[in-house]
């Protein structure tokens, strides 16, 4: 198991970050238990902020406890991740609505998308899939706080570990995503000229383009 701690508000949600980041890495694995000690030691934090992450992560449908079986990461099938996708998209389409005419207004918040365009490049670059898929995240996560509405970027943050949790692991499957950068440049290039009844197909098209070949290839093994 290889998990590391990463920057965030209190330790608790670094630890919190931290399990998410081994779920989309594949070092932890859905339905698995996971064991307070070995976690512990794995982090080297204690049990007390430990525990504060494990109900952090419960609150938010990551994890589930049942009486005698501890704690367990969800089991991430077709209809979790198909339900992960609508609510996603519902959010990003108020995201991009709401954001759309600061970028129009604003060049220098537009600019800002670049950022993590760059860091999703380089990631391409080192193969580095979980990075790529951090990236997207921080580039939504700009348009998130583009939008200056403040329930869409606290339910974002909430949303964004489920993201990560699940694309982090579908992307590490699709070795062929070196057009991602160029897919993200069009989207922003789409978005700007987009009339505001367009926006959901536009949005959910951007969010499914990992996910629709990935059932395909799903769909496919099964048959073979």
């Amino acid at each position: 198991m290889n998990l590391q701690l990463v920057k965030a508000r209190s330790l608790p949600e670094q630890i919190a970050d931290a399990i998410v980041e081994g779920i989309a890495s594949g070092a932890l694995q859905p339905g698995q238990r996971l064991i307070e000690l070995e976690l512990t030691r794995h982090l080297s934090v204690s049990r007390v902020p430990l525990r504060e992450a494990l109900k952090i992560l419960e609150a938010q449908g990551i994890l589930s406890r049942a009486q005698n079986r501890g704690v367990r990461i969800v089991d991430l099938d077709d209809a979790h991740i198909d339900q992960l996708c609508e609510a996603r998209a519902a959010l990003e389409t108020i995201a991009a609505r709401d954001a759309l005419a600061n970028f129009r207004a604003k060049p220098e918040r537009l600019q800002r998308l670049e950022a993590p365009i760059t860091l999703m490049e380089d990631a391409v670059r080192r193969s580095d899939w979980t990075g790529v898929n951090k990236a997207d995240l921080a580039f939504q996560n700009e348009i998130c706080l583009a939008s200056e509405n403040e329930i869409v970027i606290t339910l974002w943050q909430v949303l964004a570990r489920h993201v990560l949790m699940i694309f982090g692991r579908e992307i590490l499957t699709e070795r062929g995503q070196s057009q991602i950068v160029q897919q993200h440049r069009k989207f922003i290039e789409d978005l700007l000229v987009a009339r505001r009844s367009a926006l959901p197909h536009l949005i959910k098209q951007h969010i499914m383009r990992l996910r629709r070949p990935r059932r395909a290839l799903t769909a496919r093994r099964r048959h073979s």
